[in-house]
C-alpha cells in the first residue's frame, strides 16, 4: 500500500506530535480511545497511533475493537517502556511499536524518526484488502426492514438456534413487533447498525462476541440501543455485572419465555423503560467519556478489558 499523510494520534506526547508535524503529516489529535475509534471509522485515516497505556481504553483495546469491526487502518502502538513491544504482535492490524521520545532514556527525536520511517517503509509492502461484511436476512426480516411499519423493532441475538427460533415464535405469535435475529454478538452489532432496534434481547455467553462486549461496543460506537440480557441461570453475580454494563435495561431468565403472556408483558415493560431513558442515554453516549467504561471493565468483556 502507498501510505497517505492523514494520522489519528491517540494520547500522544507533544514530542511525538512535533515529530509527525515535522514529517508533514496531517494530524487529528485525540485524547481518549473512544474518540480515536469513532474518528477512525468516520474519517478512514491512513494511520492510527495509540498510546498503549491510555487510561480506561488502552491501545490494545483500540486495536482489538477496530480489528473486530474489520476496520483495516494500520496501527502503531507507542509506550514509554520496551517491555510493551511484545504486545505489538497481538493483533494483525498492529503494524509496529515505538518508544516515546525521551532523551533521558536514549530515545531521541532522531531515533524515533528512524523507527517511524522504518515502519512506514514496511507498510508500503502490505496490501490491505477492503473489508467485506456478510450476514443474511430472512425473507420476513427484509419485509420488516423495507416495509412501512409503525411496529417496534426487536432483535434477538442467540447462538443456540433452537432457543432463538423458540423466542421468535413466541413473540411473533402476538403480531406486535417487527422481528429480527442474529446468531452471535458480532452479527448482532452489524444488524443493529442497519435496523436500529427498539430493543435487543441477547444471550450473555456467545462465541465471536459475547453480550457484555456487545454492550460495550455499542457505547464506543455511540449507538444507545437498549439491551436486555437473557441467561439460562439466575446467577446473582452475573446479574450484578450485567446491569452495570452500558445500555443494559435488565436481565431475564430464559425460562420466562415458557409463559408467553408474561414474556410479552416483560418486553412491553422494557420497551417503555427504553423510551424513557432514550434521551439521557443519547447524551451519555454522545459524550463518549472513556471513564464510563470503568463500571463495566470488571465484566471481562472481549473488547474493553484488554490487560497488559
Amino acid at each position: 500500500m502507498i501510505l497517505g499523510k492523514n494520522i489519528i494520534a491517540v494520547n500522544q506526547s507533544k514530542e511525538m506530535l512535533d515529530l509527525l508535524f515535522e514529517l508533514d503529516y496531517k494530524i487529528m489529535d485525540t485524547e481518549n480511545g473512544i474518540e480515536g475509534i469513532r474518528n477512525a471509522i468516520r474519517y478512514k485515516p491512513d494511520l492510527l497511533m495509540a498510546e498503549i497505556n491510555t487510561p480506561n481504553l488502552n491501545g490494545l483495546s483500540i486495536a482489538r475493537i477496530l480489528n473486530t469491526l474489520r476496520v483495516r487502518t494500520p496501527i502503531i502502538l507507542t509506550a514509554s517502556e520496551e517491555k510493551y513491544r511484545k504486545h505489538s504482535t497481538s493483533f494483525s492490524n498492529v503494524n509496529g511499536f515505538m518508544l516515546n521520545i525521551n532523551n533521558s532514556k536514549g530515545v531521541t527525536r532522531e531515533t524515533a524518526r528512524g523507527e517511524f520511517e522504518s515502519i512506514i517503509f514496511s507498510l508500503d509492502n502490505i496490501n490491505i484488502v477492503e473489508s467485506e461484511y456478510s450476514f443474511s436476512f430472512r425473507q420476513h426480516e427484509w419485509a420488516n426492514l423495507i416495509g412501512k411499519s409503525n411496529k417496534k423493532k426487536i432483535l434477538i441475538v442467540e447462538d443456540d438456534e433452537a432457543f432463538r427460533l423458540a423466542v421468535l415464535k413466541k413473540v411473533d405469535s402476538f403480531n406486535m413487533y417487527d422481528l429480527f435475529s442474529a446468531k452471535d454478538g458480532l452479527e448482532g452489532v452489524y444488524k443493529s447498525l442497519l435496523i436500529e432496534p427498539d430493543l435487543i434481547l441477547t444471550d450473555i455467553k456467545m462465541p465471536v462476541l459475547d453480550g457484555m462486549a456487545m454492550s460495550q461496543l455499542f457505547y464506543v460506537l455511540n449507538k444507545p440501543f437498549p439491551i436486555v440480557f437473557l441467561s439460562a441461570m439466575d446467577d446473582e453475580e452475573i446479574r450484578r455485572k450485567a446491569v452495570k454494563a452500558n445500555g443494559v435495561l435488565g436481565y431475564m431468565i430464559k425460562s420466562a419465555i415458557k409463559d408467553k403472556n408474561t414474556f410479552i408483558k416483560l418486553i412491553e415493560e422494557y420497551l417503555i423503560k427504553a423510551k424513557k431513558l432514550k434521551q439521557s442515554w443519547k447524551e451519555l453516549y454522545q459524550e463518549g467519556a472513556a471513564e464510563s467504561l470503568k463500571k463495566s471493565s470488571e465484566n471481562k468483556g472481549l473488547l474493553i478489558n484488554t490487560r497488559l
